[in-house]
């Protein structure tokens, strides 16, 4: 399948006449916790000609592909992952932490990850993952919910605590996020991620009081202490340097 994705990578290539830096796994399958019929969650990060970014009509940012035999690609100007990385948005901190990287331009993935610790705001990337969770704890509240779900929540309440008890962003993969557990909830997550390895994605669940009594009262906890993590304030300078130096 790797040898699959990077061929229609190097396909999108030559017919969008862009140079692709990097692409990796973004969804299940990085996180550590894919199902039987997971998607494959490829997503690049590309560049263009120096002549397309002085265009009078700009052209997309984005390029987004039919999701065919369990393959969904998409992939963002770098013109796009630097202006959201000023905002210090979420997903290129975790596409580059990615343990599946497909595709990889001349250490990119090194020059890149010493730059975003500088675009790291813990409060931010705290609020990103709790609104994760908020949108699904109503699942909580049901008789059975998909497992699928519970591993969101779950993956990111964890995210959400790290950023805010360590002020760093948070491991791509559950397994680094499960240090955060306490031991009774960890050893049930960990069972119930080698059942979700072996059941489809509409796999459904009945959640115990345990994991359902920690994701409740966690999310309660971290709500109050966000409050209190402080704002950072971003460099636009090393973003534009970053930019020109890659255009080359």
């Amino acid at each position: 399948m790797k040898a699959h994705i990077i061929n229609k990578l190097m396909e999108i290539e030559a017919s969008e006449g862009v140079r692709i830096l990097f692409a990796s796994e973004s969804g299940s399958r990085g996180w550590g916790f894919p199902s039987t019929d997971s998607d494959y969650d490829v997503r690049f990060i590309y560049v263009r000609k120096v002549e397309d970014y002085t265009r009078l009509f700009p052209l997309a940012t984005e390029m987004r592909f039919p999701i065919i035999d369990d393959l969904d690609i998409a992939g963002w100007d770098l013109f796009k992952v630097l202006k959201l990385l000023y905002k210090s948005n979420v997903s290129p901190f975790e596409w580059i932490q990615s343990p599946v990287v497909y595709y990889e331009l001349n250490g990119f993935k090194i020059s890149f990850r010493t730059m975003i610790d500088n675009y790291f705001d813990a409060r931010r990337h705290a609020h990103h993952y709790l609104g994760i969770v908020r949108s699904k704890i109503e699942d909580l509240q049901h008789e059975t919910m998909k497992l699928k779900s519970l591993f969101y929540s779950l993956r990111s309440l964890l995210a959400a605590d790290w950023c805010i008890t360590y002020r760093s962003y948070a491991p791509m993969t559950l397994a680094e996020l499960s240090v955060l557990l306490p031991h009774v909830v960890k050893d049930e997550v960990m069972e119930l991620q080698e059942l979700k390895s072996q059941v489809d994605e509409g796999f459904i669940y009945s959640c115990s009081a345990t994991i359902r009594s920690y994701i409740e009262t966690r999310l309660i906890y971290l709500d109050n202490q966000v409050k209190q993590v402080p704002v950072s304030v971003s460099d636009k300078e090393g973003l534009e340097s970053y930019f020109k130096i890659l255009l080359r």
